[in-house]
């Protein structure tokens, strides 16, 4: 799709997990919206416990989530661009639409793990739950679509 197809939105919202797919969404929004302001944001997500015992594992996800957020800086120097980070935390779905909403986001650009058949009927996926709840339109970024 080339990028003057699309590019008169202004506010992008590129929600990050740290996987190789939200980082190719990422790319995907640089291209897409080559004018457009880009807003990385993450959800903390307790996933993993600290080796360090004098670090609870919600500071290690926070942690996680800043470095997260320092890749995507670098990821945007790279495209010769800024962008606008924040980090929460809460469920993750309900979190990226709020954060739409409150921050008059005109598109969301996410990655998708391409989860199917059992395993996406017992987690659930993020993205098709923004996709359905949020108040503007979703592209979903396979990495092997890059």
């Amino acid at each position: 799709m080339p990028a003057m197809c699309i590019g008169i939105m202004k506010r992008i919202l590129v929600p990050l997990d740290g996987s190789s797919e939200s980082e190719a969404a990422l790319g995907e929004a640089f291209d897409l919206f080559p004018e457009g302001k880009i807003h990385a944001f993450h959800v903390v997500q307790v996933t993993e416990f600290p080796q360090d015992p004098n670090k609870s594992a919600y500071e290690l996800a926070v942690e996680k989530g800043r470095e997260i957020l320092t890749r995507a800086d670098e990821i945007a120097g790279k495209h010769g661009r800024g962008i606008e980070t924040a980090i929460t935390e809460g469920h993750a779905a309900k979190t990226i639409v709020r954060y739409a909403e409150e921050n008059d986001i005109d598109h969301i650009v996410m990655g998708s793990t391409g989860r199917s058949g059992a395993v996406r009927v017992l987690l659930g996926s993020v993205a098709e739950s923004v996709a359905r709840r949020a108040p503007c339109s979703v592209v979903i970024v396979r990495e092997d679509q890059r």
